[in-house]
C-alpha cells in the first residue's frame, strides 16, 4: 500500500515538473527580459554589427518572402516539404522583428542570419524545379520549330502547294527561342552564384518566351486556349500572381 502511494506521488511530481517546464518555456521573441538578456550577450561592436544586419537585410528578406508566397502557392505541391519550410520562415521572421523592436539587436541579427540561410535553401529547391520545367518547355519549343521547318521544306517541294507556316514566323520563333535559352543561361549563372531570387526571375522570362512560341504556332483559338490551360500556373507565376487568384484591382 505504501509502495503504491509512493509510485502515485512520484508520478504526480513528474507531471508537475513537466508542466512547469512547459509553462516556463516562452515562445521565441516573447521571453522575459531576464531570459532575453541572456540571449543578447555581446559587446557594443557586436551589437552594432547585428543591428545593421537586421536593418539592412530586412527589405531583401521581405521581398524573398513575397516571392516565396507566390512560388509556394503555385508549385509548393511539386517541391517536398516546401510549404512547411515556408511557414517556418514566416514565423522566424516574426521572431527577428520581436527581438529587434525589443532592442535585443544581437539576438535579432543572429536570427536574421539563420533566417536568410533557410530562405536561400528553400529558394534553391524551387530553382531546381524551375530549371526542370524550363528545360522541358524549351525542348518542346525546339521540336515544334524543327517540325515546322521540315514541313515547310516538304510543302515547298510540291508544285502548287502552300506553305503552312510562313518562314518569317518560323524565324521569329527561332529568335524568341534564342532569347529564352539566353535567359535560362542567365538563370543558371545566378544559381551558381547563390542568387536564387534573381535566378527565378530569369527562368520566368524564359518560360514566358517558350509559351509564346507554342501559342503563336496555333491558329485556332481553341488550340491557343489549350496551350494557355496547359501552362496556366506558369503564366500566372510569370506575372508574379497566384494561379486561380484574381489580381487585386486596387
Amino acid at each position: 500500500m505504501l509502495k503504491n502511494s509512493f509510485i502515485i506521488l512520484l508520478f504526480c511530481f513528474f507531471c508537475l515538473s513537466i508542466s512547469a517546464q512547459e509553462s516556463g518555456s516562452q515562445e521565441k521573441g516573447k521571453e522575459s527580459y531576464e531570459e532575453l538578456d541572456k540571449l543578447d550577450q555581446g559587446n557594443n561592436l557586436e551589437r552594432k554589427q547585428y543591428k545593421n544586419i537586421s536593418e539592412n537585410n530586412k527589405d531583401r528578406v521581405i521581398n524573398a518572402i513575397k516571392l516565396l508566397t507566390i512560388v509556394t502557392a503555385n508549385f509548393g505541391d511539386e517541391v517536398p516539404d516546401s510549404k512547411t519550410a515556408f511557414e517556418k520562415i514566416k514565423k522566424d521572421y516574426q521572431v527577428v522583428l520581436r527581438y529587434y523592436y525589443r532592442r535585443a539587436y544581437i539576438a535579432s541579427g543572429k536570427a536574421m542570419v539563420t533566417l536568410e540561410k533557410d530562405i536561400s535553401s528553400l529558394l534553391e529547391k524551387f530553382v531546381k524545379n524551375y530549371d526542370t520545367k524550363t528545360q522541358n518547355l524549351l525542348a518542346e519549343c525546339a521540336d515544334v520549330i524543327t517540325n515546322q521547318e521540315q514541313t515547310q521544306l516538304v510543302e515547298n517541294s510540291q508544285e502548287g502547294s502552300k506553305v503552312i507556316i510562313p518562314y518569317r514566323e518560323i524565324a521569329e520563333a527561332q529568335q524568341k527561342l534564342r532569347i529564352a535559352y539566353g535567359q535560362m543561361g542567365l538563370a543558371t549563372d545566378m544559381s551558381r552564384e547563390d542568387r536564387f531570387y534573381d535566378s527565378i526571375v530569369h527562368y520566368r522570362i524564359a518560360k514566358d518566351y517558350g509559351i509564346k512560341i507554342l501559342s503563336d504556332f496555333k491558329e485556332a483559338d481553341a488550340d491557343k486556349k489549350a496551350i494557355s490551360d496547359k501552362y496556366g500556373k506558369d503564366l500566372s507565376d510569370n506575372r508574379n500572381q497566384i494561379f486561380g487568384q484574381q489580381p487585386s484591382t486596387k
